[in-house]
């Protein structure tokens, strides 16, 4: 006991134990007697000190000769349910790091059977008989707790190394069951994970790693490993191949573990209509630090498939995620979670219609989006999916847009268009654009430094038509207000925006910049001198005699929506004209 103890908590002590420490010198064979013993309580104890020497790098290699010797197969076929688990658990961490081992699907299954009997909790006379012998040596954290659930914990235990094989995430999640059983193995994981005070158990974080583990793909994983490192997955491996023959990169094609996004997507779905996400969130609650990143982890990886987002809010994903943030002085553990939480947020409302949510979940979602978009640790895509779920929910109401003002949304927002990825420059103008009309938006475009960006932006049609769209978007809104549009007049290459824009060609560009070219002219004095001024006026004279009566519209076979598009650019160029007489 003393043993599987230290190797549990001082792992260099406890393997000097298991070496020399144990019976002078022999503690091998020392453990070898106990599991030909015969004796479910010494068993037992043999079990949980090889599953702990199992859980160490330098562990295994000495028990290389009781596995030799079959001893390990000897307790797997104990009638003892705690034997079993214990033997169970070493020979998954013990397989699973033997490439050799791991690679045989039928150790892997049989394993997978094995771990699927202890989670489904199935008591015999034996473990009772077992639980009653050692609950004088009962403990709150370890190895030998006399209560039911010890099996149950190590079988969530197996299956958390299990799920690192993807063949393994696809059994659980399309409801493997255990011989005889009533319900599949994911039923029984969300049921214990539901139970009252769950999070505060020991098997919580396996619960987590289970759940995080089937909602991600080995490659994904990978990718993830890289992301702070100075080169990509791809490129890793393509320095690993330059040292392989043919024969070894055939060899490692063949047993290359394929998990295609629609596998992925399947099995998320498949969570979620099992109610994973409400377990999870049952979870939450009592766990430690590691728990919750690993939850919140999992529910972010979830949020990835669009379709179960609606699923994912109304079991308590997204509230869940706004009460992560809590501490005043968060530990770095709780900072990734803090991270992954508002991530998650990000994802969730992306495509949410925002009418749907409470109002405490729109205006509590804001804050951490708004951080996730200023946190300069932000990836580029998390900071996209920030500022799309901002536009999202500024769309909706000014009591949201006061919000995201309140929350020096135009500062943070104004800072993300200048990123150096374009697809973020663009979310970022959507979402400033959505801001219209809040008057600390007009204020921020009134100052020409400030416009001078949007000019700049709408001028860039042929590399990032998206973001010009949003930028001409904005400016027709806006230039209803005459400072934002003397602004505009007195902007650096005004002109130049003007001509190029009602020359582009691209209907729903000329309708954006004719709609502010009108605004301008609608204000008169230096608004419509600088239309004039840019030759704008001209063109739409000219515009109009050439497709007043649409049938260039017919000649260039246009479809009826850009016919009626084209029409409106003629009645707005009409106006211009004549306002500009």
């Amino acid at each position: 006991q003393l043993v599987a103890s230290l190797l549990l908590g001082k792992a260099d002590v406890g393997i000097w134990a298991l070496k020399s420490g144990w019976r002078d010198g022999g503690g091998l064979s020392g453990l070898e007697s106990l599991i030909s013993s015969d004796e479910p309580v010494s068993m037992s104890i043999a079990a949980e000190i090889l599953s702990a020497a199992a859980s160490i790098e330098k562990g295994r290699p000495l028990l290389t000769p009781i596995v030799d010797k079959g001893c390990i197969e000897r307790l797997l076929v104990s009638d003892s349910r705690e034997v079993r688990s214990g033997a169970a658990s070493a020979i998954a961490k013990l397989g699973l790091a033997n490439k050799d081992i791991s690679s045989d699907e039928g150790e892997v299954f049989g394993l997978l059977q094995v771990a699927a009997e202890l989670v489904m909790g199935t008591e015999d006379g034996d473990e009772k008989e077992l639980i009653e012998k050692t609950k004088n040596i009962k403990r709150s954290d370890g190895p030998y707790s006399a209560s039911g659930s010890t099996a149950t914990d190590r079988g969530i235990e197996v299956l958390s190394y299990l799920c690192s094989k993807t063949i393994i995430k696809e059994e659980i999640a399309h409801g493997f069951k255990a011989q005889s059983a009533s319900k599949c193995v994911l039923e029984r994981l969300v049921e214990l994970g539901s139970e009252p005070e769950a999070g505060e158990s020991s098997m919580a974080y396996g619960l987590a790693s289970v759940f995080s583990l089937i909602a991600v793909s080995n490659e994904t994983l990978r990718d993830e490993a890289f992301a702070k490192a100075d080169i990509t997955s791809e490129q890793y491996d393509q320095l690993q191949s330059l040292g392989k023959t043919e024969e070894e990169k055939e060899l490692d094609k063949k047993h290359q573990d394929v998990d295609p996004r629609e596998a992925v997507s399947a099995r998320i779905v498949r969570l979620a209509n099992a109610n994973v996400p409400r377990a999870m969130v049952k979870l939450m609650d009592g766990s430690s630090e590691a728990t919750k990143e690993m939850l919140v982890m999992g529910m972010n990886r979830m949020a990835v498939e669009q379709s179960v987002r609606g699923q994912m809010i109304q079991q308590g994903c997204l509230s869940t995620c706004l009460k992560v943030e809590k501490s005043e002085s968060p530990s770095a553990t709780e900072k990734k979670t803090w991270h992954q939480a508002r991530h998650c947020v990000a994802k969730l409302l992306v495509t949410t219609n925002p009418g749907l949510l409470t109002v405490s979940q729109r205006m509590g979602s804001i804050g951490p989006l708004i951080q996730l978009i200023h946190d300069h640790e932000s990836t580029d895509l998390s900071r996209f999916e920030a500022l799309m779920a901002v536009t999202n929910l500024a769309s909706l109401d000014e009591e949201t847009k006061n919000r995201v003002v309140a929350e020096k949304g135009i500062t943070r927002l104004g800072y993300a268009m200048f990123s150096d990825h374009e697809m973020v420059r663009r979310a970022a103008t959507e979402a400033m654009s959505n801001l219209i009309p809040h008057p600390e938006m007009i204020k921020y475009l009134s100052d020409t430094e400030n416009i001078r960006l949007w000019v700049a932006f709408a001028r860039e049609f042929d590399s990032n038509l998206e973001c010009a769209r949003a930028a001409v978007g904005c400016l027709a809104m806006a230039s209803q207000d005459e400072e934002v549009a003397t602004a505009l007049a007195n902007a650096t290459h005004f002109d130049e925006m003007a001509s190029s824009l009602l020359e582009c060609g691209n209907l729903e560009l000329m309708h954006r910049v004719l709609v502010a070219l009108l605004n301008m002219s609608d204000h008169g004095g230096k608004c419509k001198e600088a239309v004039i001024a840019s030759g704008s006026v001209a063109f739409c004279q000219e515009y109009v005699k050439s497709y007043h009566d649409g049938s260039m519209a017919t000649e260039l076979k246009f479809t009826e929506e850009q016919k009626g598009l084209l029409a409106v650019t003629v009645d707005l160029a009409k106006e211009i004209a004549t306002l500009c007489e």
